[in-house]
């Protein structure tokens, strides 16, 4: 799992990288502060939870991903089987291949976890 979260840093503008699960803890992380790691963690699981409850209340189904956008960046976040996928962004990034990169981290996440 480390590997796949460590894989997603190499792509151009992405500076940091997490897999967390829906309860919060942090399964990989490539933040170098384990408190940050933490504090994102839960705060991306909550965040995570609370859109989607609101998601499947009005009808539109359950969150698939989010793009959280500060004034510096991006924190996006993506389910990856009952995990969440974090990747945290500068401003100036292509959020399209950020996209497409998290989504294939997500597909061998869900690969390497047993069903």
């Amino acid at each position: 799992m480390r590997r796949i979260v460590e894989e997603l840093i190499r792509v151009e503008g992405v500076i940091g990288s997490l897999l967390v699960g829906k309860d919060g803890l942090v399964v990989a992380s490539t933040l170098l502060d384990d408190e940050d790691a933490e504090i994102l963690g839960a705060m991306s699981a909550a965040v995570f939870g609370d859109i989607d409850k609101a998601t499947k209340r009005i009808g539109v189904g359950g969150l698939v991903d989010a793009i959280i956008d500060a004034k510096d960046g991006s924190i996006l976040l993506l389910e990856a089987k009952e995990l969440i996928l974090v990747v945290i962004t500068q401003r100036s990034v292509n959020l399209g291949l950020i996209k497409m990169e998290m989504r294939r981290a997500a597909r061998r996440i869900g690969e390497a976890i047993p069903t």
